[in-house]
């Protein structure tokens, strides 16, 4: 009918019962917000599209600093255009309790190092050429761009939270896209500073993180007070669970893992290969390690919902057996 995905997402009425129909035909076990990870972005003034095939597109790029000044980045601002959010946030949780689904809702936002790179040229399928030639032209001014984004993404999901969000994530997309020096150098800091600051604001919220090939970076993200590490399909989970174990002691505890079911198998596998692969993942990370059973990537909207309603079926079946 015309209607597009920014349509949807900017109207609470018609998010919130995006975000119910998933609940009315699968057994899951929380709801998240019908929204996207580049909303700050576009509440600055960055124009994005989303071409057939090729995802997020940011249509006005940075191209050197002085682009900033045509932007308007105060928080006021920039929160007070993202209302929508938050009213869909509330819409949900109404719409959810007056159709008696008492299970978490979660909110999230981009990571600080993958809205910079979106708003500097970058995308999942377009690579990060443009971006890391901004870090490199311009270091200084990445630096205080990431500081930036990341007092937005604070306040934004401070917001997320006062408004019903059980729980937060903070999709670091990109992260596979910055060398691991200048993740430690730029990104990491402002990363950790998210779950430092809401800590803080809110002792009790879940902090959830997804660094999405860069796993090398979850030790330090569980250090700094996330309580949920997301594991993305391509990451060695003993590996994983050990690295997370061995620094656990610094929170009294180690992270909840979440993830990391391969999203491919919705789309060209079996059941079989599916009821496999879900019983592979809870051996390795679920009984007493603690796992919150998910996928390791973004669904390419090409999935078979029956493939999809065999994974939530067979999740919850293994799972009872262990």
């Amino acid at each position: 009918n015309g209607v597009g995905f920014l349509d949807i997402i900017e109207n609470p009425a018609a998010a919130a019962e995006v975000a119910m129909q998933p609940l009315r035909r699968y057994h899951l076990d929380a709801a998240i917000l019908f929204s996207d990870i580049l909303t700050i972005p576009k509440a600055m003034g960055f124009e994005l599209s989303f071409p057939k095939g090729k995802g997020i597109t940011v249509n006005n790029p940075l191209k050197s600093p002085d682009d900033i000044e045509k932007l308007d980045m105060s928080p006021k601002s920039v929160i007070g255009r993202l209302e929508y959010v938050f009213d869909a946030l509330v819409l949900t949780k109404r719409q959810m309790e007056h159709e008696g689904f008492s299970i978490p809702l979660l909110g999230f936002s981009g990571g600080p190092w993958t809205l910079f790179a979106y708003i500097t040229g970058s995308s999942i399928r377009d690579g990060s050429a443009s971006t890391n030639e901004f870090l490199r032209n311009y270091p200084k001014e990445s630096a205080q761009i990431l500081r930036i984004l990341t007092d937005l993404i604070v306040e934004y999901l401070d917001m997320q939270i006062q408004n019903g969000a059980n729980a937060i994530q903070v999709f670091e997309s990109l992260a596979g896209s910055i060398s691991g020096a200048d993740m430690l150098k730029f990104a990491l800091p402002e990363i950790c500073r998210i779950a430092l600051v809401l800590k803080k604001r809110h002792p009790d919220a879940i902090l959830m993180v997804f660094s999405r090939n860069a796993g090398y970076a979850n030790p330090t993200l569980q250090r700094a007070g996330y309580d949920v590490i997301t594991l993305d399909s391509n990451i060695d989970r003993p590996e994983m669970i050990q690295a997370l174990e061995e620094c656990a002691w610094v929170t009294n505890g180690r992270a909840c893992v979440q993830g990391n079911f391969d999203p491919a198998l919705l789309i060209d596998g079996s059941k079989d290969e599916i009821t496999s692969s879900v019983r592979k993942m809870l051996e390795s990370l679920g009984g007493k390690t603690g796992l919150i059973a998910n996928l390791g990537g973004g669904l390419m909207g090409r999935e078979d919902p029956e493939l999809v309603g065999h994974f939530v079926e067979e999740v919850r079946r293994i799972s009872r057996k262990m």
